[in-house]
């Protein structure tokens, strides 16, 4: 297909490229020009078809036009292909056409129906420079050729732009409004299909037929009337040239711009035919080619005002015939209003939604038919607003004729011409029925309102305490629980003053405060579980000293506020108390929907005490599982894994901060004779007492561990081996004098054999730090035991 398109499209350009060809050398014949000598013509209408094209299809076609004018030049003025004219003259020429298209085309984006002044004038401006330039360098080449002679170049200017101004104004117009059109239609190889109603013929379509063509017989005969009175033998000495403005005016003023080009084009025609039957002097070229100009530019200029008056016309009388059609045909009531606020026109709408006919109304003050007395007020205030100058747009009531009174929606809008309010318009909506639905809609809102407030209050609060679901879900510990729970149960209950969470002691014979918020200080921040009505009961238990109700104990200072104390319950277990303080207030015992506030927060504190419960109750449960899981069951010392991942961070961290790092083996010597001897319980004495005395030997940030059997092992960071070397040794000469009890029995002394390695001068990984120092317990017990031994620098 679009192999197909783009031959058909080849075709056609060069169809029009070979016309073009043709008619240019015939429109370039000295008989048309009315040639007097070479360089001096009446007009040169080749100028015009070349420009024509070059606007109405494409610039593009400069040089076919470039060609066509060295084929004229040749074959029928016998001009050299070697002289200034054919080499230079002719791509000049085509050259500055082509610019002046692209100019109209381009930066001015011209109407090329010219339907506008503004589009003439730019047009007949654009093209009198280009015919000005084009004659400059086409007189200079005929000098050079030696055509004509220097003191013959103004003669000869003149002559050639007066016969390019006239192509260009006369002939051209006429190609771009009736031939260039159906000439792209024909190249675009598609016309689209008019969507346009047809027309139907209306009655006196007939007889304006007849006149039309009547007239068009009239300018016709007038033009020729016109030639042979200018050029006839009997009047052509009285030179009555300037009756060549009638015709051309007639014409251009009864049908605008498109008449006209085909009257100037007659006119410029007819005058070249009838110089061929009445000769006359050529001395008188120059002034009828400057008639042909001027009176080809002011038929212009007065078809296309005339054009631009017909179309504004057109759209004025469409755009009426809209408005009217809009405003009788609306359902809305329309009424216009005078200066005077009198009733000019109202629609059929109007007269149905007030039972006014329209003659009662016209000429009338409108407020006096409409505005019932009790707002007679409100609608001259109005009025003024809109004599004023300013809109208004609300609703109102009026009065209809039969007294019956209606909610309106008025929008009335000043009509301003030249800063002067002129009159007016209003447009009315009936919206009785809306006021009547929305008054009913009222009554229900104020039900739905408390309920979607619960509802919204219902919603906020399960966002807050999901949110504090996943916040306690996320913390490490219970301190780091106790601090989420303060700050969510604020969000939670803002209306509480001040509130404390209180857990069970380890002991279990006391609850003290782990979290506290607000600035009262009511409740003990420790007292025995009896002291709490609501953990005698097991259930929330309100305290309020105005009343002659149960209270607390632990309410030490009581300041005239209302307490709330809600048992925090996890897994069976009781695991504290939530207490809360509120301001005493009646509004607590307004019902807020099915429940009054005070259960409202008593709910609600249920809920927050229930949820804290099993986080902290899971908390707890995973603290408990952490420690099994890195602890030894038998001295509470961290076990071997847990050693492990301890040595890579603190290595790491050495690393990072260019600290030392030791770590240090250490060995029971000879403990299977504890169990041989005493038994296996003793044993374990032995390890936990050592176990103890390492726990209080090294400092806190060392991590002592369990490595197996009797074996230990202590990470000592940012100590040398030095160091750690003199509370290695230290450590064994205190496990020396401990003494440890079995069952009555003192056991025999402790002695250690410890090994010592550190980072960086004795290895830098994990592994190679381990095995150093255990290569030094093994010297140790190599050596006869109860010793330390500290390793050797790696060799580099």
């Amino acid at each position: 297909m679009l192999a197909t398109y783009g031959q058909r499209l080849i075709v056609r350009h060069a169809l029009l490229s070979l016309i073009f060809l043709v008619l240019y050398v015939l429109l370039t014949r000295p008989d048309i020009l009315m040639e007097s000598r070479l360089g001096f013509i009446v007009w040169y209408p080749a100028n015009g078809l070349a420009l024509a094209l070059m606007l109405g299809i494409s610039p593009w076609y400069a040089p076919l036009v470039c060609i066509a004018d060295v084929m004229s030049g040749a074959l029928i003025y016998h001009q050299p292909l070697a002289s200034w004219g054919q080499a230079f003259g002719s791509p000049a020429h085509a050259a500055i056409y082509a610019a002046a298209a692209i100019i109209l085309r381009g930066p001015l984006r011209i109407d090329l129906g010219l339907n506008h002044r503004r589009d003439v004038v730019r047009y007949v401006f654009v093209t009198l420079v280009a015919a000005v330039s084009s004659t400059i360098i086409g007189v200079a080449f005929l000098v050079a050729d030696h055509t004509i002679s220097w003191n013959q170049f103004w003669p000869a200017a003149f002559s050639w732009f007066n016969g390019d101004s006239i192509a260009f104004v006369g002939i051209a117009p006429f190609l771009l409004i009736h031939v260039f059109p159906w000439v792209r239609r024909q190249l675009l190889l598609s016309v689209p299909k008019s969507t346009a109603r047809t027309k139907r013929p209306k009655a006196g379509d007939a007889g304006l037929r007849v006149g039309t063509f009547a007239e068009a017989v009239g300018q016709v005969a007038s033009i020729i009337v016109l030639l042979w009175i200018m050029f006839g033998p009997t009047l052509a000495p009285l030179q009555l040239f300037y009756l060549s403005f009638v015709p051309i005016l007639w014409i251009a003023m009864r049908h605008g711009i498109k008449r006209a080009a085909t009257g100037i084009l007659a006119l410029d025609f007819g005058i070249v035919l009838t110089l061929r039957i009445f000769p006359v002097d050529p001395i008188m070229f120059p002034k009828i080619g400057m008639l042909m100009l001027v009176v080809s530019f002011t038929g212009l200029i007065v078809g296309s005002a005339v054009s631009e008056r017909h179309r504004i016309g057109k759209e004025l009388h469409e755009q009426t015939s809209y408005l009217n059609s809009l405003i009788e045909n609306t359902p809305l009531g329309v009424v216009v209003l005078d200066r005077d606020h009198r009733v000019q026109l109202c629609n059929d709408a109007f007269e149905k939604l007030f039972l006014f006919e329209r003659k009662e109304l016209v000429g009338t003050e409108l407020d006096s038919h409409i505005a019932p007395p009790e707002a007679g007020s409100e609608a001259r205030e109005l009025t003024a607003r809109v004599a004023s100058g300013k809109r208004v747009q609300q609703s109102a009531r009026r009065a209809c004729k039969d007294g019956k009174l209606i909610d309106v929606e008025l929008n009335a809008v000043p009509l301003v011409e030249d800063g002067e309010v002129r009159g007016s318009f209003a447009i009315y909506k009936d919206i009785s029925e809306q006021i009547k639905a929305e008054e009913q809609a009222k009554q229900h809102a104020d039900d739905l309102s408390q309920l979607v407030g619960e509802l919204q209050l219902r919603t906020s609060q399960m966002t807050l305490l999901s949110e504090m679901g996943d916040l306690l879900q996320c913390c490490v510990g219970a301190e780091e629980a106790y601090v989420v729970v303060a700050q969510s149960v604020k969000k939670l209950l803002p209306a509480a003053t001040a509130g404390i969470l209180y857990v069970f002691k380890s002991s279990r014979n006391a609850v003290e405060a782990a979290a506290i918020w607000g600035n009262s200080r009511a409740s003990e921040p420790i007292f025995a579980p009896e002291m709490c009505w609501a953990l005698r009961r097991g259930q929330p238990h309100w305290s309020n000293y105005s009343t002659a109700e149960i209270t607390c104990q632990h309410l030490k200072n009581p300041n005239g506020s209302t307490y709330l104390c809600v048992p925090m319950v996890g897994q069976g277990e009781t695991l504290g108390v939530l207490h809360l303080e509120f301001r005493n207030d009646t509004v607590a015992q307004v019902n807020v929907g099915p429940e009054s506030i005070q259960e409202s927060r008593q709910r609600l504190a249920t809920t927050v005490a229930g949820q804290v419960a099993l986080s902290i109750a899971s908390l707890r449960l995973r603290e408990t599982l952490r420690d099994q899981s890195i602890r030894d069951s038998l001295t509470g010392l961290f076990n071997r894994r847990f050693m492990q991942e301890s040595l890579d961070r603190e290595l790491q961290r050495a690393r990072r901060k260019k600290r030392p790092l030791a770590v240090a083996f250490v060995d029971l010597d000879h403990f299977k004779r504890f169990n041989d001897a005493f038994g296996h319980e003793a044993g374990d004495t032995v390890l936990r007492r050592i176990a103890e005395l390492f726990r209080q030997h090294f400092r806190g940030d060392d991590v002592i561990c369990r490595y197996g059997g009797e074996e230990f092992a202590i990470i000592l960071p940012e100590s040398t081996a030095k160091d750690a070397a003199k509370r290695a040794n230290l450590l064994r000469l205190q496990a020396k004098k401990l003494t440890v009890r079995h069952q009555d029995q003192t056991l025999d002394p402790i002695t250690l054999s410890i090994g010592v390695a550190a980072f960086p001068e004795h290895g830098s990984t994990p592994e190679e730090i381990l095995q150093a120092a255990d290569q030094c317990l093994y010297q140790s017990k190599t050596d006869g035991r109860d010793r330390v031994t500290v390793a050797t620098p790696q060799k580099v």
